[in-house]
Formats: C-alpha cells, sequence, structure tokens
C-alpha cells in the first residue's frame, strides 16, 4: 500500500514537471502566446492571481516578454535644513557709522531666522526595461533630472526696530562687533542626478493584490551652490583714515559649493492594491546606501561699491572627504492599466506624489569672527589690502538633511 502510494505522489510530480516545461520550455518563454486573464470590464492580465501556481507573475503581462518604456514628469518642491543665514533682531538699526560698539544688538528680541524661500520646479524621469517570461524577472534602468532652487532677499534700514545680523560672514568689521547688515540677498541652486538600476519580480500575493520586491544599484550626483550678498551696517561703516569725510562702503559676497557623488545599493518594495477595471492605488518605497565623495567649496570676496570697484578674498577653503549617506524614496498614487490588441500591446498610467529624503547632504562649515577689536571713526581705514585683521575665526558646522516631494504623472508602455 505504501509503494503504491509512493508511486502515484511520483506519477503525479512527472506529471507536474512535465506541463511546466510544456508551458514555460527549456528558455524560460512559452512556446505559444498564453492565454490572458481576464477580468471585468474587458481587463485582462498574462497571468492572473486565480493561477494555481505559488505567487504567479504579474510580468510580462503580454505574455511573451517585453519591452517596457517609462516616462515621467514632476513638480516637486526641495528643503534642506541648515540654511538659515540671518537673523532679524528687533532692535533698532544702529546706522551707518556708530561711535561705540553696538553692543545692544546682542540682545535678540523677538528674534528669527531668515531662510530662503524653497520653489517649486519641473523635472523628468526616463527609463528602459525588460520583462521576461523566466519567472517574471524584470530589468530596468531608471533616469530621474530634478533642478530645484530657493531666493530671498531681506532689508532693514537704519530707521527701522530691527537689524539684521549674519551667520555667514568671517569679515572684520572695523566698528566692532557684532556684525550687522541693512540689506541681504541669498540664492540657492540645487542639481540632482541619479540612475537606478534594478531588477524585481512582481508577482500577485492575493486576487487584488501584487507585490514587487526589487534589488539593484543607485548612482547619485547631487550638486549644490549657495551665494548670499550682504549689504550696508557694518560693511558701509569704514573711514578713511587720511580723510574722515569719505566713507569706504563695500559689498560682501560669500560663495558656498556642497557637492556629492557616489554609488550604491538600493533595494525597496513596491506594491499595487487593485480595484478591479485596471483601477488600483500604488504604495512604492525603496531605501540606498551611497558611498561617494564630498567637494566643498568655501569663498567670500570683499567689493568696493564705487570706482575701481576693487576686490579682495578674505576666505577661501576647500574640503574634500568620501563618506556613505542614506536615501530614502516614496511614492503613493493612483494607477490605470490596460492592455490592448489582443495582449501584445500595455499602458500604465499613475499620478501621485512622492517623497525623496537624502541624510545628512548639507556638509558645509560656517566662519564668523568674535572679539573683533574696536576702532573709533577716523582713526584706522579697513583697506583692501590688510582687510581682515582683528579677531578670532570661529569654524562651526550646521549639518543637514536635503528633501524633495511632489506630484509625479507617469507613463509606461509595454510591447
Amino acid at each position: 500500500m505504501q509503494n503504491q502510494l509512493i508511486l502515484s505522489i511520483a506519477a503525479m510530480s512527472a506529471l507536474g514537471m512535465g506541463s511546466l516545461s510544456g508551458a514555460r520550455g527549456d528558455s524560460c518563454a512559452p512556446g505559444q502566446p498564453a492565454p490572458c486573464y481576464s477580468e471585468d470590464c474587458g481587463c485582462t492580465y498574462c497571468y492572473g492571481p486565480e493561477n494555481t501556481a505559488g505567487n504567479p507573475a504579474v510580468r510580462p503581462r503580454t505574455c511573451n516578454g517585453d519591452f517596457v518604456i517609462e516616462v515621467a514628469g514632476f513638480y516637486w518642491n526641495a528643503h534642506q535644513d541648515g540654511m538659515e543665514y540671518a537673523v532679524e533682531n528687533h532692535v533698532q538699526n544702529p546706522g551707518p557709522e556708530p561711535t561705540a560698539p553696538p553692543l545692544e544688538l546682542n540682545n535678540l528680541i523677538n528674534a528669527e531666522y531668515k531662510t530662503p524661500d524653497f520653489d517649486w520646479d519641473f523635472g523628468f524621469k526616463a527609463g528602459i526595461g525588460y520583462n521576461s517570461a523566466c519567472d517574471g524577472w524584470d530589468l530596468g534602468i531608471l533616469w530621474t533630472w530634478y533642478k530645484g532652487k530657493a531666493s530671498d532677499q531681506v532689508q532693514a534700514e537704519g530707521d527701522d526696530n530691527r537689524t539684521l545680523l549674519p551667520l555667514w560672514s568671517a569679515y572684520a568689521p572695523q566698528q566692532g562687533t557684532p556684525l550687522y547688515a541693512t540689506d541681504i540677498e541669498t540664492q540657492w541652486n540645487l542639481e540632482l542626478n541619479m540612475i537606478d538600476l534594478t531588477l524585481g519580480r512582481e508577482f500577485w500575493n492575493s486576487k487584488r493584490l501584487t507585490l514587487r520586491p526589487h534589488i539593484g544599484l543607485r548612482i547619485a550626483r547631487i550638486n549644490q551652490s549657495y551665494e548670499i550678498e550682504h549689504k550696508g551696517g557694518s560693511w558701509s561703516a569704514n573711514t578713511n583714515a587720511g580723510n574722515p569725510d569719505v566713507q569706504v562702503a563695500y559689498n560682501d559676497f560669500v560663495d558656498l559649493d556642497n557637492n556629492f557623488k557616489g554609488v550604491g545599493i538600493r533595494a525597496g518594495l513596491d506594491s499595487t492594491w487593485n480595484f478591479g477595471c485596471g483601477w488600483g492605488l500604488y504604495g512604492n518605497f525603496a531605501a540606498s546606501i551611497v558611498y561617494g565623495r564630498f567637494s566643498l567649496d568655501h569663498d567670500e570676496t570683499l567689493r568696493l561699491v564705487e570706482t575701481p570697484f576693487s576686490k579682495c578674498k578674505i576666505l577661501e577653503t576647500k574640503e574634500s572627504f568620501r563618506a556613505s549617506r542614506a536615501m530614502l524614496d516614496l511614492g503613493l498614487g493612483l494607477q490605470w492599466s490596460t492592455l490592448f490588441c489582443g495582449c501584445q500591446y500595455g499602458f500604465t498610467f499613475q499620478l501621485g506624489w512622492e517623497n525623496h529624503m537624502f541624510f545628512n547632504q548639507n556638509q558645509l562649515w560656517r566662519v564668523a569672527r568674535s572679539e573683533v577689536d574696536f576702532v573709533p571713526a577716523g582713526m584706522g581705514f579697513l583697506d583692501l589690502d590688510n582687510p581682515n585683521n582683528t579677531g578670532e575665526n570661529i569654524f562651526y558646522q550646521r549639518r543637514g538633511d536635503l528633501d524633495t516631494q511632489g506630484w509625479t504623472l507617469r507613463i509606461k508602455f509595454e510591447f
């Protein structure tokens, strides 16, 4: 009896393997197009959730293995921590020629940090892939390109009951501490380039839910520039010792660059919650660890406001180091998909919200000046040959994370 049971199981196994081999073939491709699984409203899938195989594959949707072209346009907004450029202090502006150090500015009253206004802007994604008939594996490459920006300008005149205290300048004012300005203008630019190489498999977890685990590589280049211009205040309060009636004014320019490029591993899980008739909700998650190099530049330059507009660099620093950085990608939205022309071509439309986190991308150093000696008006002249000879530099970092978020419209064509 036991031998008969064993023989029966062996015969059934051989029959099952023979059927699978006949359906798939030695090359993992079906010998003939498989019949499409149909649901209501005329929507079809190559392999449906009612297949008897465990975790039946969703792809290839056109049954014979297919290529995929993907394009997406998005409207995103970027933010980054640590971009505060000044403190707006509700203390009366001391004017361009104080007779003593304006130490009352150290009393921060109803003070607030000033940060650039981050704008919304357009970007795009483009990719190509292949959905194989070998267990439903898919391969793809996707390029993401985005340029973000932020800018701001704030003014505080001499008769205002507020003063601007810069946070990024290493300038040593002649009239003593603290440093202050009457006009500050900022411009921040971001260029984001990412290439994702993925290997995944989408399968039916239930009749209404599909999952797609995937692994791969991410190549990332994230370039940032931050420009700050200071005017008035400490930069307009310099008196010529040889001619006390002549006031020499400067404009101050701070130029910072924070660039990162690297490559690392990436893995995630995509999900589609199908309502029927091709409609569904998608929710995607991926995490990356990217190893690369940071290149940092920090320059500060003085320029005379009037002829001959001479320039003098008072700060120039560079830094380069390697590090690993974590990145997260999240997406949630609505999709609709369909097959047509006898299940040989497929379209998928997706509209949703994406959020991307780039941890510890802000690596810029700040340089401030402390214990600056007071020079009475008319007793000294801070000329461009010796512009920064008092006080002590203080170096510190305000590290922060970069993030992008916004609406994305994606179209996929499978053939």
